[in-house]
């Protein structure tokens, strides 16, 4: 596999595969588990953001080429991920300026159990302290929480631009429960060796359960690392890795720590989501396959 883009200007070559999203469904663990290929190269930071306009388009070309300059000549697949080209309508524009660029690029979208997406996008906000609402009052009022769990809406905006072929849609779930399958999926489509199993396989990354409680960095801090140093998003990473670690041990010194719970979601409100999701869930159904088995929503 080639990309129309792949000779060299300032910096390096420009991706020929992007990791689109989906926001909390599993792209961190993928993301890993392609940088331990030694045919693929990504960036030490998970996500450049480059092709949205509210992040760093503004930086130019030259900037973006210069994120992969690091990879070497046995590097076949060069890519980045940034869930942030999975959030439209609040970032829009993405697949237009990902097609005038690199227009034979491939692409990965991990999709999600919707309301297992919204539940665990809610847990993070909360956990990080840019979230005070209640439940049902900050995923109904915030349109941000259903839309990224629009998956057949993000598809189509690719499909505007980019043959089917060039997108691989899967399952967070069948990347928990039968990794190995499908991550060799992810290498053929990449064009790889897909017989290498990475020696982190094992391992899921950056669970929501497993996170610190709240950052000690100020929120306004974060925001500003984000915006204008995107390496600041590895040290994202790396502070909750270290904060989770901290967690950890805390907990064991305690005398009766308590078992870390998942959010249940009240059942008029998963009705409520239920009903705003399944049309785009049957839509999905279109690009999955009629095995997919849609998490129970949608008929």
């Amino acid at each position: 596999m080639t990309s129309s883009i792949t000779h060299t200007s300032i910096g390096g070559r420009l991706p020929n595969f992007l990791l689109i999203g989906a926001m909390k469904a599993g792209t961190t663990s993928l993301y890993h588990y392609l940088c331990s290929h030694p045919q693929v190269y990504m960036p030490p930071y998970k996500a450049p953001e480059f092709f949205a306009e509210g992040s760093n388009w503004r930086r130019g070309l030259d900037w973006y080429r210069r994120q992969f300059a690091s990879a070497g000549p046995e590097a076949v697949a060069i890519g980045e991920a940034s869930n942030v080209y999975t959030k439209y309508p609040h970032y829009p524009g993405v697949p237009q300026r990902i097609a005038a660029h690199i227009p034979e690029v491939r692409l990965i979208y991990v999709v999600r159990d919707p309301i297992d997406r919204i539940r665990s996008h809610y847990q993070t906000k909360v956990a990080e302290g840019t979230e005070q609402a209640p439940f049902e009052e900050a995923v109904f009022e915030n349109p941000i929480y259903a839309d990224y769990s629009r998956y057949a809406l993000q598809i189509e905006q690719y499909l505007e631009y980019f043959s089917w072929k060039q997108l691989l849609v899967i399952t967070a779930e069948d990347l928990r429960n039968d990794r190995q399958a499908i991550v060799r999926r992810v290498y053929q489509h990449l064009g790889v060796d897909a017989d290498f199993v990475p020696s982190d396989l094992d391992r899921e990354f950056y669970k929501t359960q497993e996170r610190a409680a709240r950052s000690p960095i100020p929120r306004w801090l974060r925001k500003g690392l984000k915006k204008y140093f995107p390496a600041s998003k590895r040290a994202k990473e790396l502070e909750n890795n270290v904060l989770r670690m901290l967690n950890r041990l805390r907990r064991g010194t305690e005398q009766n720590p308590k078992p870390s719970r998942s959010f249940t979601i009240p059942e008029a409100a998963r009705e409520r989501l239920v009903y705003l999701l399944e049309d785009d869930v049957r839509r999905l159904r279109r690009y999955i396959g009629p095995d997919f088995h849609a998490w129970g929503i949608g008929g």
